[in-house]
């Protein structure tokens, strides 16, 4: 269980988030603080309380009750948790989440399926509490690829597999269902793996969303390509953007927005509706291909514009091949753009 505490408007709020190791599903409490010491939390879905902890802290440790909409009792004993008993050499992003480091050891994942394609093996796995599949690379690949990438794999598929865990609602009980993700397989040679994850999301806010995201990972060692490790409009690129977001955003708005667009519209001619109040969808607009979605796919790479949530309907993938594109690879970029 996470306990947070924080003022706001002159008041003491606190809320909380617990899982059962059974399930590993988040669930959402709202609380009351009646003094610096008593706390009780409870859920609350459509305005019934369906469970309720009565909680006493006493230095770093709080000890009380739980109790369920028909008054069953259980007691309850919390301590700190010691991360030093959770320790993990995966590279996933566990600060914002510390919790996820206890709840990461609990996964268990088991193998699903073999599929092929262009003649390799992949073999994808499902983890045992929540409805998350991803791959791994199979038996046909050597043995340095599998050693180098596999691990790369699972760090994605425990990432997303927590997100899946931890999306929870304070309305309703976790079904595990509010992350849905689609994984397409779209490029494959003897130096690159290319694959998309699309996913629908829905953890109890005003408003699902949806997206995809694009990978490009290096099967000699590892490394993930960005889009802009791939392509460089200006020899001002930078992909960059955790330390020096300012020049990041600097090149994408002056470079690589219009003439990622000039290369598109040079095949789709896109026209500017005569009024975006009916027909939001203008693709001749610069500020929707900043930051686009991407995935690199057998044909060329294909971008999706980001549009404001309301007009999410108008997001569509647009291909480029390859041969549009050669003059404007990254010269750090290792391989030939094909």
């Amino acid at each position: 269980m996470t306990v947070q505490v924080y003022n706001s408007d002159n008041e003491t709020n606190l809320n909380a988030v617990y899982f059962y190791k059974n399930s590993l599903k988040d669930i959402k409490l709202e609380g009351k603080l009646k003094d610096s010491n008593n706390f009780t939390f409870y859920f609350k879905p459509g305005d019934v309380i369906t469970e309720k902890f009565y909680l006493k802290k006493s230095g770093n440790n709080f000890d009380g009750f739980w109790y369920d909409a028909k008054d069953k009792q259980l007691a309850v004993h919390l301590e700190p948790v010691n991360f030093d008993n959770y320790k993990s050499n995966l590279k996933i992003r566990f600060d914002d989440e510390r919790l996820n480091l206890v709840k990461y050891k609990f996964l268990e994942f088991k193998k699903q399926k073999t599929t092929l394609y262009n003649n390799k093996e992949f073999v994808w796995y499902s983890e045992k509490h929540c409805d998350s599949n991803f791959f791994r690379l199979g038996n046909n690949f050597s043995e340095k690829n599998k050693t180098l990438i596999n691990p790369v794999l699972e760090s994605i598929h425990i990432e997303n597999t927590l997100a899946q865990l931890n999306c929870a609602s304070s309305f309703e009980y976790s079904q595990v269902k509010g992350i849905e993700n689609t994984t397409t397989i779209n490029f494959l040679n003897n130096n690159l793996l290319g694959f998309e994850i699309f996913s629908g999301w829905d953890c109890g806010g005003a408003h699902p969303d949806f997206g995809g995201n694009g990978y490009l990972i290096d099967l000699n060692n590892g490394k993930q390509y960005g889009i802009d490790d791939i392509l460089a409009f200006d020899k001002s690129v930078t992909g960059d953007s955790e330390n020096n977001f300012d020049a990041f955003s600097k090149y994408r708005n002056d470079f690589f927005a219009p003439k990622l667009l000039a290369v598109i519209n040079s095949q789709q001619h896109f026209e500017k509706p005569k009024n975006t109040d009916d027909d939001p969808c203008d693709y001749t607009n610069e500020e929707y291909w900043d930051f686009p979605s991407w995935n690199y796919t057998e044909k060329g790479i294909e971008f999706t514009p980001i549009f404001y949530r309301a007009a999410r309907s108008c997001e569509e993938s647009f291909l480029v091949p390859f041969e549009k594109l050669k003059k404007y690879k990254n010269p750090k970029f290792p391989y030939e753009l094909k």
